[in-house]
């Protein structure tokens, strides 16, 4: 839908959606809109087979509801494969009889009021948006969007729009139809419409009162999807996920549940937990954000997570503390060393990399041995390094002691933890301590930060984000929003 301010693009997109759900139940269609104007399609969400409308200022859930649509076509392909559906008619007919109960609803429709502004303020789901226009239409899921102009959207999606309604357009000269039909459509004609036939046509008003009037429109659109809701008895359309504000460490995995990872959050696909393999997958974990971020908080979680799963013959910590936020997370029975300035932690990692020493195989050592991973005895050792960029000012490099060793450190039983400031990143990280631990594959966490760092991890930008939440990195996997947990319970899991 094109069409200049005032013109009647959100009454058209109210009136649209107001049908569907006077028509169809949520079992047979879902409606998600976003809504980057002016918040004209709020009053939609009262409805039934609406599962959310989002508006500008919102940019989390914005972004999740194109994420949680694209999702639904990722499951929708998975269930043609293995039903057998050819074509969106074979899926509602089948749907309509009951022989596909892994999808809720038949069809889906994304209303998106202002769509060319994805291109200026969201440009990172301008992907989402073309594998929309581009696949989802042969799995039921439809996309509905109004333009200012045609050419606020890329040249290379317009032609996946079947259908194109033109409004009062500001320069008629932008007309995709007739430029001569489209200079007749007049400012005191709202709601007139220039159809792809080369027609004209008047939209309706989203009510079903009798009143031909688009006064107070927004509350008589409310009160039309109260009704509209109260009389059905079923489930409402699936309601668009986000993570949570906050975080409880208590409501993690305990031990029992989860005896060798570390619960440190929810990712924001599943809303399920998210585990730490500090062991196994991922080896290092590397915490960049600014002050305020979270950064302290997930280290003493890290730190009561492992302690809960491993005694003192398994695991011995290290700890690298300039302001003093871990002196009491680790266990003093687990506690190997502790250092709160850049001179203490050099000593620190001097007297570490001396028994990392006597850990590396011999050169006549027992090839059986090195096959299978036995390098070492003792327990493993973990790293603790909290505001890393403290020790390392003015060019000092405390941790130096450890290069030799990091990429042999699966197998002689190293790990760090550590946290930094995302103010001058873009610099530190190459640090050859820094760099080195990038190299061996280390998972990372990018908090709140300046996006003006650039790429902290390939793809990656620091940016605005609530306490806690984070861009997830690991290698081999697509980076991932999450949300830690506040580790106000961690005493409980000691």
């Amino acid at each position: 839908m094109i069409g200049g301010p005032q013109s009647g693009k959100t009454t058209l997109l109210r009136t649209l959606v107001a049908a569907l759900a006077l028509t169809h139940t949520p079992r047979e269609v879902a409606v998600y809109g976003v809504d980057l104007v002016g918040g004209g399609l709020l009053p939609l969400a009262g409805f039934s087979q609406v599962g959310g409308v989002t508006g500008r200022s919102d940019r989390e859930r914005v972004r999740r509801t194109f994420e949680e649509v694209r999702g639904m076509l990722e499951h929708r392909e998975e269930v043609f494969r293995e039903r057998g559906i050819d074509s969106v008619e074979s899926l509602r007919r089948r749907h309509a009889g009951g022989e596909v109960p892994e999808l809720p609803m038949a069809e889906v429709v994304l209303v998106v009021d202002g769509l060319g502004l994805v291109r200026s303020e969201h440009e990172e789901l301008e992907p989402l948006v073309a594998d929309l226009l581009q696949r989802g239409g042969g799995y039921g899921i439809h996309l509905v969007g109004s333009l200012l102009r045609w050419n606020d959207l890329r040249i290379a999606l317009q032609p996946a729009f079947g259908t194109r309604l033109e409004l009062r357009l500001n320069d008629p000269a932008d007309s995709v139809v007739d430029r001569r039909l489209a200079a007749t459509l007049r400012d005191d004609q709202p709601g007139r419409v220039l159809t792809d036939a080369r027609l004209f046509a008047q939209t309706a008003l989203p009510r079903i009162d009798g009143v031909a009037d688009a006064a107070a429109l927004g509350d008589v659109v409310g009160q039309l999807g109260r009704a509209a809701r109260s009389a059905w008895p079923g489930e409402p359309a699936p309601r668009v996920r986000v993570l949570p504000a906050r975080l409880g460490a208590d409501t993690l995995p305990g031990p029992r549940e989860a005896p060798r990872r570390v619960p440190v959050g929810v990712d924001e696909t599943t809303l399920q937990p998210l585990f730490l393999d500090l062991f196994d997958a991922d080896q290092h974990l590397l915490v960049l954000g600014d002050g305020e971020c979270g950064k302290t908080n997930l280290l003493r979680l890290v730190a009561a997570g492992l302690a809960a799963r491993h005694g003192e013959e398994e695991l011995v910590f290290a700890v690298m503390d300039p302001r003093r936020g871990l002196r009491d997370a680790v266990p003093e029975g687990l506690l190997g060393g502790y250092a709160g300035n850049g001179k203490v932690c050099g000593g620190l990692a001097a007297g570490i990399a001396r028994e990392l020493d006597r850990r590396m195989p011999e050169e006549v050592a027992d090839q059986q041995a090195l096959a299978d991973g036995a390098w070492f005895s003792g327990p493993r050792i973990v790293v603790l390094v909290d505001d890393y960029d403290m020790p390392t000012a003015a060019g000092q490099q405390p941790l130096v002691p450890f290069l030799p060793y990091v990429p042999s450190a699966r197998d002689i039983g190293l790990h760090f933890v550590v946290a930094r400031r995302v103010a001058g990143a873009s610099r530190a990280l190459y640090d050859p301590f820094l760099q080195a631990l990038r190299e061996s594959g280390t998972s990372g966490l990018v908090m709140a930060g300046d996006r003006g760092e650039g790429q902290l991890f390939p793809g990656v930008y620091a940016g605005a984000q609530p306490a806690g939440r984070g861009w997830w990195v690991r290698r081999g996997e697509p980076v991932r929003l999450v949300q830690t947990a506040a580790a106000e319970a961690v005493q409980a899991l000691l």
